[in-house]
């Protein structure tokens, strides 16, 4: 696709800040359903991409652009070289980017930035010539879905704890619920990625992409029915255990029914990706394009929080220590008490700090986990069959 300026006959590339189509030559900017494309066929269900291959990582990347001097979204590497055209299957809709690049990387610096446990070597990655656009492809289905489940649960009654089990069961109509179209892309990934408003949403114009990378769904029917029941069950799930009242409680069994009513509408949804490499672990940080939400974490030099940890602690005991000296060279058995109580009093605040440390470790280790995905890594550099 080669859409061009009517003016000056310069690239026309999409921005999200006027959301208009703005010539990179003269500056003239269009809306993109102004803009006719002279190659575009009528009345078709498909649209043609542009496939380049990485002579460096192999990897091929998919554009609407009719240039070759683009780059490779997976390694950054300009040495990319146009290999054929593909014929896509063409999206009901898509929400336009909203976030502009620079936006992206000032929500990325405000979450990572101030941090003086992240590496200083990668803030001085977090550029927006590190970051890609990319269109992600999800499928909107309107469901009627059923549910029985099996719950267990603590129940105390006086001193004694039983474990008791409960039963629930019920159908709802879901509207508009969002499935990643990819399966190469983590679904709890996209999961934190949303909300997505579809008021946004646009008609397909190829336009919208100038400037932009896609990808397209990979899933058979049978897939986005298992993906759709995943995600109602975890919706209907979340709802059923707030009615019992019993603690340590969890399905133990559940059964589940799915009927997708119509069609899904195939969507295109705005996303980010800064993608890197530390240490031979694969990293990268989401941001939703419409709304600006981060999704992930950069790693830690666990070395500096250990070495900071012991930096404050040991001078606070000395310090805590210092006035009762005097009073230690007067009456050596007032060592006794004061650090059988001094050490059990640190031990009980080390303790609850210690455990809201686990948790908050647990939760950056969790979104290092998912900003370590192989997967979300390969996703970026997608071959298409």
């Amino acid at each position: 696709m080669a859409v061009l300026c009517s003016n000056c006959s310069g690239k026309l590339i999409f921005n999200p800040a006027s959301q208009k189509l703005e010539c990179v030559s003269c500056g003239s900017k269009f809306r993109p359903e102004d803009v006719e494309d002279k190659d575009a066929r009528l009345h078709t269900k498909y649209y043609n991409t542009r496939v380049y291959t990485c002579s460096h990582c192999g990897a091929e990347v998919i554009t609407s652009d009719s240039e070759a001097s683009t780059f490779c979204v997976y390694c950054g590497n300009p040495a990319i070289i146009f290999s054929r055209i593909s014929e896509e299957y063409m999206p009901d809709g898509l929400i336009p980017f909203k976030v502009t690049k620079e936006e992206a990387i000032r929500n990325i610096s405000a979450n990572f930035m101030k941090n003086p446990f992240v590496p200083q070597e990668i803030k001085s990655k977090v550029t927006a010539d590190n970051l890609r656009g990319i269109y992600v492809p999800y499928w909107i289905i309107n469901a009627e879905y059923t549910e029985a489940d099996l719950i267990s649960g603590d129940v105390k009654r006086g001193k004694t704890t039983y474990r008791e089990h409960f039963s629930r069961a019920g159908d709802v109509e879901l509207q508009n619920v969002p499935i990643d179209g990819s399966r190469m892309l983590n679904d709890d990934v996209s999961r934190k990625l949303e909300p997505f408003y579809l008021e946004d949403s646009r008609a397909f114009d190829e336009d919208y992409l100038n400037g932009f990378y896609s990808n397209t769904s990979d899933l058979s029917y049978f897939d986005l029915k298992k993906s759709a029941a995943g995600r109602c069950h975890k919706l209907f799930s979340d709802e059923v255990l707030k009615t019992v009242k019993a603690k340590n409680k969890k399905i133990d069994n559940s059964i589940q029914w799915i009927d997708i009513e119509d069609d899904p509408l195939y969507m295109m949804m705005p996303v980010w990706f800064f993608t890197f490499r530390h240490g031979n672990k694969p990293y990268t940080i989401l941001v939703n394009g419409q709304t600006g939400k981060v999704v992930g974490t950069l790693p830690w030099n666990t070395k500096r929080i250990w070495a900071i940890a012991a930096g404050i602690f040991i001078p606070v005991s000395l310090f805590s220590l210092l006035p009762l000296i005097p009073a230690f060279s007067r009456n050596i058995n007032l060592l006794r008490p004061v650090f059988t109580y001094g050490f059990s009093a640190l031990f009980v605040l080390g303790g609850v700090g210690i455990a809201k440390g686990i948790a908050g470790i647990r939760r950056i280790l969790m979104n290092l986990k998912l900003t370590q995905s192989e997967d979300i890594f390969k996703y970026v550099k997608k071959r298409q069959g």
